[in-house]
């Protein structure tokens, strides 16, 4: 196609340039005195005796048309050497990507493909491509480190339950009710965990169903304190609230209170005893809800890790103080459901000492009638 185009204005430009010629020699025939064209000028009869000046003409003519020629097919044959030039290196990222396209449909997920040394579009489609394998070996690797954690905590609990039912048929337990609590839990644990796995995938994959409505962040810490408050007295954990002024924001108010839930779970489980602080303010255009606990905070490690599935900062703690399993997914589940609603969440090691979980909801989600300044005139 390139080299078709090209040969196309070659042969338009040539065609062009020999007619103006012509035109130019028409325009001086009456001053050269060369004939009529048609009669005696080039196109006149090879017999003919013509004059001097008619010869010349004849002579310019043909040479003008064969320089013509011959700069066409010169410029016709380079333009088809170049043309299949830059052709081939335009088809060779694209045969390279075909043909990584075709070891990833097999499966491998290691295809890198060298990046082309021109800045131009297929080498950021090189690079997309590169990305993209890298991001599904990624994804790879996380699913079946996924699959061998989800069949690590279920073979925990069955397991516990295999024997201790099989020590009841054996004989070697009584069939009591503290058996019967301790099979009850374990099967409290399963269920736990099925149901945060199915909460969880809804929720990354937005099949979730939400109903935001109008919410003063500061009332719910304060309910949420309420209802923490026996269990953190039985943890020796000291809940305090800091929110002195109206913290409008709109959210799910059932899924705000479970993410808040499942953060302030975690600071009783790993930062028992010792108080914890939740605040909400306005920053800007955005409503912040955090809570900190004055524990001994993430290992570097760990603050990198905190909201991935089934990851504990102690795998031996997967209990907290009150004797309630975890399933590891409440800073997965947390982190899900402020996404769902356009928040954001983060944790970091406060300067102060401790952990802090900070939720960061955009203002821009308010309806105009539920502004800050009219929220704080009716409070």
């Amino acid at each position: 196609m390139f080299a078709l185009v090209a040969v196309l204005a070659v042969v338009i430009t040539s065609f062009g340039t020999v007619n103006s010629a012509f035109r130019v020699i028409e325009q001086l025939n009456p001053e050269l005195n060369l004939g009529s064209l048609r009669d005696g000028g080039w196109d006149a009869d090879p017999s003919a005796v013509l004059t001097p000046q008619q010869q010349l003409a004849r002579d310019a003519g043909r040479q003008i048309i064969g320089s013509a020629v011959r700069s066409a097919l010169f410029s016709a044959l380079l333009a088809v050497i170049v043309a299949g030039l830059v052709t081939r290196q335009l088809t060779r990222p694209l045969a390279r990507l075909v043909d990584g396209a075709g070891r990833l449909q097999a499966g491998a997920r290691d295809v890198q493909l060298p990046l082309p040394r021109r800045k131009d579009e297929l080498r950021d489609l090189t690079g997309a491509f590169n990305e993209l394998t890298t991001a599904l070996a990624r994804q790879e690797a996380w699913r079946r480190g996924l699959m061998a954690d989800i069949a690590h905590d279920l073979r925990t609990p069955l397991a516990v339950l295999r024997s201790e039912i099989e020590a009841m048929q054996d004989g070697v337990q009584p069939t009591d009710a503290a058996a019967l609590v301790r099979l009850h839990g374990e099967v409290l644990l399963l269920a736990r965990l099925v149901t945060d796995l199915r909460l969880l995938s809804l929720a990354e994959s937005g099949a979730i169903s939400l109903s935001p409505t109008a919410l003063d962040g500061g009332e719910v810490l304060r309910a949420l304190a309420d209802a923490y408050a026996l269990r953190a007295a039985e943890a020796g954990v000291r809940l305090s609230v800091d929110a002195p002024a109206a913290v409008p924001l709109v959210a799910d108010p059932d899924r705000l209170r479970q993410t808040l839930q499942n953060i302030l779970d975690n600071a009783l489980r790993y930062a028992a005893p010792g108080p914890v602080e939740l605040s909400a303010h306005l920053d800007g255009t955005a409503t912040v809800l955090t809570v900190r606990d004055h524990g001994p905070g993430f290992r570097p490690d760990d603050l990198s890790r905190a909201f991935e599935r089934f990851y504990r900062a102690d795998a031996s703690r997967t209990r907290d103080p009150g004797g309630r399993a975890s399933s590891g997914l409440g800073l997965a589940i947390a982190r899900a459901l402020t996404e769902a609603q356009g928040g954001v969440i983060t944790a970091r090691n406060h300067p102060g000492g401790g952990a802090e979980f900070v939720l960061v909801f955009p203002l821009a989600l308010l309806p105009l009638a539920l502004a800050p300044h009219s929220l704080g005139q009716t409070a």
